[in-house]
């Protein structure tokens, strides 16, 4: 049978097979390979999309960056050092890095940029993208195509995990229970017994106290995406920027049905069946979860801190305050970094492998703090 949309496609598989968990949902609605959202194309980013990223906004995110990347270079032993993109999109993040670090010519000699990109349509784009640097660059579209322990230098992820599909869960009469999907005329949710005991795990060790009809989110997928990228990072750092909280921020009561939204032409709902394979479907991402794993696996973290607080640290007032910039860039590069726009939305995660004592000192003294509650 051939369906002409997602929406009848999910409808049919609730029909023949049951309720389904919303990150099966959210499989669907994302990565369904002709129809999802993710994986067909149709996410549009910037003023004529759906939502704005970082990379977006300005290059002088991607600038600052390549100022962490080369004081990491200088921080390994190996005389060859990659940049691993994960979910690099059109490739608008490589091109701004690899741009800068082209001004550098022994840098630009030693780096070699790798992208994990598993739809197709974007990675075509990214390659157009970045033909100027094409030689620097190889494309894979999963984690298996690249050798494990085979990268020396940085893994980078911007807005990731919070494009990861979740589970959602609630608390009713004392129990745990989740969230599922079934449709009947009409989508509708239904609670039932959790549908994996890692739910429960997940939860375990939180000494946090949830509210009756809380509802939360809980992205498992995470964890097995930072096993992956352990397995390929020989030495050297894991750099994650996503928006979220720590645990304790991200699970508290104030925020009773959880943080999940759905963006579709800049305009935000928190309906997930309507728009299906149109509009994107996100919740924040936990901290404390991405540096839990990280320490079982051997990763050190160096930094937990907002995306502001970080363009700050690593130079981005010396280039909102170069002679080249125009009051324009100006106005637009301080999107990316003050506490009121994407400055605290955003937060940094800095983890680091196997580097030994090269990590003392490696991260600069602030030249402005403006981020509190960071470590």
């Amino acid at each position: 049978m051939k369906f002409k949309n997602l929406t009848d496609i999910i409808q049919n598989h609730l029909t023949l097979k049951g309720p389904i968990t919303f990150a099966q949902f959210i499989e669907f609605a994302l990565y369904h390979k002709r129809f999802g959202y993710y994986s067909s194309g149709k996410v549009r980013i910037g003023r004529s999309g759906d939502f704005y990223t970082s990379s977006s906004i300005n290059k002088a995110f991607g600038e600052t960056i390549s100022s962490f990347i080369i004081n990491a270079l200088n921080s390994t032993d190996s005389d060859e050092f990659s940049i691993l993109e994960i979910g690099a999109g059109t490739g608008h993040l490589a091109l701004d890095i690899l741009n800068s670090l082209q001004k550098i010519s022994e840098i630009y000699k030693k780096v070699d940029y790798k992208i994990i990109e598993i739809s197709e349509i974007l990675a075509s784009r990214a390659q157009k993208l970045l033909t100027p640097h094409i030689r620097k660059i190889s494309f894979y579209n999963n984690f298996k195509s690249i050798a494990k322990n085979s990268i020396n230098g940085v893994v980078i992820s911007n807005e990731l995990f919070d494009s990861l599909p979740f589970h959602r869960l609630k608390f009713e009469c004392g129990k745990l229970l989740e969230i599922f999907v079934s449709y009947n005329d009409n989508f509708y949710e239904l609670t039932d017994t959790v549908s994996t005991n890692e739910l429960l795990d997940y939860l375990k060790d939180f000494d946090i106290k949830f509210e009756e009809n809380q509802e939360i989110e809980v992205n498992l997928e995470s964890g097995r995406i930072f096993n992956k990228i352990n397995n390929l990072l020989n030495q050297g750092f894991v750099l994650t920027i996503d928006y979220g909280y720590l645990a304790d921020e991200l699970f508290n009561p104030i925020r009773p049905k959880g943080t999940f939204l759905c963006y579709h032409k800049h305009t935000v709902n928190d309906n997930p069946y309507k728009n299906i394979g149109e509009q994107d479907i996100t919740a924040h991402v936990d901290f404390t979860n991405l540096i839990n794993i990280g320490e079982k696996l051997g990763l050190k973290t160096l930094k937990y801190t907002t995306q502001g607080q970080f363009l700050i640290d690593w130079g981005l007032l010396d280039i909102i305050n170069g002679e080249e910039i125009g009051e324009r860039d100006r106005r637009t590069i301080k999107n990316l970094f003050l506490p009121n726009q994407m400055g605290n939305k955003f937060k940094v995660l800095l983890q680091a492998k196997n580097l030994g004592d090269k990590i003392q000192n490696f991260y600069p003294e602030s030249q402005l703090n403006i981020s509190h509650g960071v470590i």
